[in-house]
């Protein structure tokens, strides 16, 4: 009787989760992009670049043109933003995205080869390494759900001699002031010494709480409705130098649906009851 019990309500609850897979819909999520083109691996959002002051720049995908989800650091660079509205979403950042989506707009996507472990402080010593908060491209990612979120960065030219990006997701937005010039992941070495990289607001200011971060163009994060969330991003070369070589990017972020996950927990204990069942009658 008990088995019974329990095999209706996992049914109860698989249904229910399908019910919500088929609820959310088509994907309604969208991209935002900094319209500033700046020389280098930059998006400033005000006229007066790293400077601060002058007049907000214009973006794309947000009302009227303004910056995205509140953000108000003067002097710092933001080139894109994405806003997931319902779980199970797909989207890129990219300029051919841009292109595509805003009329054939042009913005500036590109991360030098440096930014992550890339600036060999010692020659003599190849091995010690930092970045450079210079080469560092900026995103906000902010979900209207609690979901699981997927960023892949890629190259978008197969001849670019670049392989793997460094990213780090950070709890927050940057606040205050900036160091843009500023060193950072000193003595970052993957899988042998990463703390460099679990700091709060590395380039100064405040408003970030470290979250997680990889160095082989994948990271995943669970993201909870209505927090934003920061993303850094640049290459991971170890034979960089201090500014390198700009790079074009594209970055897919996935969102994967909460349901999704209730439907595969319900399916795994269908089937340990289903051996319970078949064990107890073999006895």
């Amino acid at each position: 009787m008990q088995q019974k019990k329990l095999v209706k309500a996992i049914g109860l609850a698989a249904t229910g989760a399908a019910m919500a897979l088929a609820a959310a819909g088509p994907a309604s999520a969208h991209v935002m992009y900094n319209t500033a083109l700046w020389s280098g691996a930059d998006g400033w959002v005000l006229s007066g670049g790293s400077s601060g002051g002058g007049t907000p720049v214009e973006w794309l995908g947000t009302p009227d043109g303004g910056l995205p989800m509140g953000f108000s650091a003067e002097n710092h660079a933001l080139n894109w933003a994405v806003m997931i509205h319902s779980a199970g979403q797909v989207l890129e950042v990219s300029a051919a995205h841009a292109a595509s989506a805003y009329n054939g707009a042009v913005v500036d996507l590109d991360t030098a080869n440096g930014a992550w472990g890339s600036w060999q402080v010692d020659p003599a010593n190849p091995t010690f390494t930092r970045g450079w908060a210079h080469n560092t491209d900026f995103g906000l990612i902010k979900s209207e759900v609690d979901t699981t979120i997927r960023l892949e960065v890629s190259k978008v030219n197969p001849e670019d001699n670049i392989f793997n990006y460094g990213i780090t997701v950070f709890e927050g937005m940057h606040t205050g002031a900036i160091n843009h010039h500023s060193a950072w992941n000193i003595g970052y070495i993957s899988g042998v010494n990463e703390n460099p990289a679990k700091v709060n607001n590395p380039f100064g200011g405040s408003g970030l709480t470290y979250l997680t971060h990889g160095d082989s163009s994948v990271v995943e994060f669970f993201a909870r409705a209505g927090q934003e969330y920061t993303v850094y991003l640049g290459g991971n070369d170890i034979n960089g130098d201090i500014f390198g070589i700009p790079y074009g990017y594209k970055v897919n972020v996935s969102s994967v649906p909460v349901p999704a996950a209730a439907w595969l927990f319900g399916s795994g204990l269908l089937g340990l009851v289903g051996m319970k069942r078949r064990k107890t009658q073999s006895a």
